[in-house]
């Protein structure tokens, strides 16, 4: 047996020292080429013959290497490594398609319908239905033959870290069974004390005079001692000893005092001005005039233009292949959607079309059509066995905002409380929504894509259907431009539009205040939002809806990021039950704008159109709003529906606006209604200033670095936003710090 392993090993050896052993090496490797010029082969495996000619060429060398130093670096280990690094290469190779009108293309993935299979089944999801699972999961599968070779050589190290990993995983679980635990005991006694404290408690009331006149007296200590001796004694029943004993409640000398007090304490009551703030006050409001606002006309979608459509994408998917029908199409302002059959693979209609071979042909469908601008939904909502391509119309139709607002006799309408009119479906039936179901709103988009005039519009329809005792508004502008109209109406709950980032933080921190007081008084009257407040008390009080609207937040966010973040998150966190609804839009939706905690608590958005993917996936967490046509189209993604709705959103000009504003000016002056209570921090000189300890912080924490900005001043002297801005302004007059730049910390001057 040795002899014939010596004779195989010297006549590898032999082989692997010619001279021609390279060459052929080579042809080797250009053989294993070959198959891959054949689509059968391509569409099954992919680029796996390029994987095992890489393989062959790279074990050539090692072998050669291995020869001629004597060193034997092709062991069982090294190569099943091989095999398994490139098992993981071949995998992550079955997560990417490509989609090309060449002959040479990939059906499937690119190692084909066995990579596939193995990258993704049995999900089969693609980039356009993609999910944080699907990427977890591709991670999975391509690291662990990885894993394995980590195995192979490091086990000893492998073992250790699993039992570290295990263990830690048992230590949580018993921890958590130890919480839950607790919490059932602590449960198990809150009634018992609850029934001793109601048992107690009377008579805490009866000696709380006597307790109180006592302690004016000389002999204080004493006569506390004797009437909580009479009142432990002598009320409380005998049957309660244990429990008292239990809970270690000890009635004796000054001790006496302080549980008395806490079992009497009582919630404070609130000064009547909190809640008279809201006393209702029966008003004559107008009823607003819509009749004169701006028609457009309307051109219908012609016959010809939808046939040629429909003849141009059943074409071009089967000269690639692909066999589809059209059930029926939809016309909507701007854009048709058809409705895409996948058709049978065989004759013996049992295997249709994979959807994502239709979704490969969109850059040819786009070339044949003309129109770059065209989008795919994989799944239609309640239709079997259908997708939809979304393609513009040569001849859009403008929305107008008349018909929006007069759709189902809004005005008198109690199906909305806070009607907002988006614009017209893919259907070409209107679309409202209710604010205070959303209870939040996300608005992006790129300059000129239409948001600006949906923030208008959102506005002006609250204007044309509520009164200013439903619904009252703060217009934060920093642009200084959009919401101007709007600065005399009954509405605005500030004294104008905020137009300065100090003044906006303000406000915001008034904002917040005021929700929680509208919590205090929804606790004092038992209800638990303004719904059942309003119901309960609708005979005396209303609590008006604040919708607050925040143009652009990138500039905010720009000059007080951190500030604006707490109180925007704060607001949406704890709004709703109090009737507070936001309104945020930015025409830069990247993640240092619209952080994680924002987007988190924003989950109703609409997106217009954007610059990139990126920008779409910030926004709605997916692809599409890159392929909107700008003027008005947009994608929303309400709380209540998983699937993005395509609306075009309703065309408001400036006469209409002034149409609206012009009728509710005059109540400005005659009614003159509750304004939100901004919170003024003290207008302190520059004198003050210096003297103040939080300067001279200040001074001390610029003389530890050579920048400075407000944010660091905020964060490490726990300060808001004003008062560090002040700071700043006063260490930039006394030459500590140089002038400022936007975005940008300051140099600090005096080292």
């Amino acid at each position: 047996m040795e002899n014939s392993n010596n004779i195989l090993f010297g006549r590898i050896t032999e082989i692997v020292l010619n001279k021609n052993y390279f060459l052929f090496v080579l042809l080797l490797c250009v053989f294993t080429l070959i198959p891959i010029s054949f689509s059968g082969i391509r569409d099954n495996f992919g680029l796996a013959p390029l994987i095992l000619s890489s393989t062959i060429f790279l074990v050539s060398i090692l072998l050669r290497y291995s020869v001629r130093n004597s060193i034997n670096y092709l062991s069982y280990k090294n190569i099943f490594s091989i095999i398994l690094i490139n098992l993981s290469f071949y995998i992550v190779l079955g997560s990417f398609s490509y989609v090309s009108s060449s002959n040479f293309s990939f059906d499937y993935s690119l190692s084909g319908k066995y990579g596939e299979f193995l990258a993704k089944s049995p999900y089969y999801w693609n980039s356009y239905n993609a999910g944080i699972l699907n990427y977890i999961d591709i991670i999975f599968r391509t690291s662990l033959p990885l894993f394995v070779i980590l195995v192979i050589y490091k086990p000893d190290m492998v073992k250790k870290i699993l039992f570290n990993f295990f263990k830690s995983i048992i230590t949580k679980i018993f921890e958590l069974l130890k919480i839950i635990i607790n919490k059932i005991d602590i449960k198990k006694i809150r009634p018992q004390r609850k029934f001793f404290e109601d048992k107690i408690t009377p008579e805490v009331d009866i000696k709380k005079k006597s307790i109180q006149n006592s302690l004016q007296s000389k002999n204080t200590n004493e006569i506390i001692n004797k009437n909580i001796t009479v009142a432990t004694t002598e009320k409380i029943p005998n049957k309660h000893d244990d429990l008292l004993d239990e809970k270690n409640i000890n009635f004796t000398n000054d001790n006496n005092v302080f549980e008395m007090k806490k079992i009497t304490t009582v919630k404070e009551d609130f000064e009547d001005n909190k809640i008279d703030k809201f006393r209702y006050e029966k008003l004559k409001w107008p009823r607003i005039d819509t009749s004169n606002l701006m028609v457009s006309k309307k051109e219908e979608l012609s016959k010809d233009e939808i046939t040629d459509t429909k003849k141009i994408i059943i074409n071009t998917l089967a000269a690639h292949g692909v066999n589809t029908t059209i059930e029926k199409h939809t016309s909507g302002p701007s854009v048709t959607m058809y409705q895409l059959k996948p058709g049978w693979v065989d004759e013996n209609e049992k295997k249709r079309v994979k959807v994502e071979q239709v979704l490969r042909r969109e850059k040819d469908l786009a070339l044949a059509l003309g129109s770059p601008n065209i989008r795919f939904e994989a799944v239609l909502d309640g239709v079997q066995n259908s997708m939809g391509i979304e393609i513009p119309n040569l001849s859009p139709n403008t929305v107008d905002f008349k018909e929006v607002i007069e759709f189902e006799n809004l005005k008198d309408s109690e199906k909305y409380l806070l009607p907002a009119p988006l614009g017209q479906g893919m259907d070409g039936i209107p679309r409202i929504i209710d604010l205070s179901r959303m209870p939040h709103l996300l608005v992006a988009g790129s300059t000129g894509s239409g948001k600006s005039v949906f923030i208008n519009s959102i506005i002006t329809g609250l204007l044309s259907t509520r009164k200013p005792d439903d619904v009252r508004m703060v217009l934060i502008d920093p642009k200084r431009v959009e919401l101007t109209p709007y600065a005399n109406i009954p509405h605005l709950y500030t004294e104008d539009v905020i137009v300065d980032t100090e003044k906006a933080v303000s406000v915001l921190s008034a904002t917040v205040e005021e929700m929680m007081v509208r919590f205090k008084i929804l606790e004092k009257v038992g209800v638990k939002n303004i719904s059942d407040f309003n119901k309960k008390m609708s005979k005396s009080h209303k609590m008006w809806n604040i919708l607050v609207v925040i143009d652009e937040l990138a500039d905010l966010m720009l000059q007080a990021g951190s500030e604006i973040e707490r109180l925007i998150v704060r607001l949406a966190q704890l709004g709703r039950a109090t009737g507070i609804h936001l309104v945020v839009a930015t025409q830069r939706p990247s993640v240092d704008v619209v952080t994680g905690l924002i987007k988190a608590n924003f989950p109703s958005r609409v997106s217009f159109a954007v610059m990139s993917q990126i920008d779409s996936r910030t926004v709605l967490d997916g692809v599409g709003a890159e392929k909107l046509i700008g003027k008005g189209d947009m994608l929303f993604s309400p709380i209540d529906n998983a699937q993005m709705s395509r609306i075009q959103g309703v065309l408001l000009t400036e006469n209409d606006i002034q149409s609206i504003t012009s009728q509710w000016e005059p109540y400005n002056e005659k009614y003159p209604l509750e304004m939100l209570e901004i919170l003024e921090e003290e207008n302190i000189n520059n004198t003050q200033i210096s003297g103040d300890s939080l300067y001279e912080q200040a001074v001390d924490l610029s003389s530890q670095s050579k920048t400075l900005s407000t944010s660091l001043l905020q964060r490490r002297l726990r300060i808001g936003y004003p008062r560090a801005a002040r700071l700043m302004d006063e260490l930039e007059e006394n030459g500590i710090v140089g002038p400022g730049e936007a975005g940008k910390p300051r140099r600090v001057l005096v080292g």
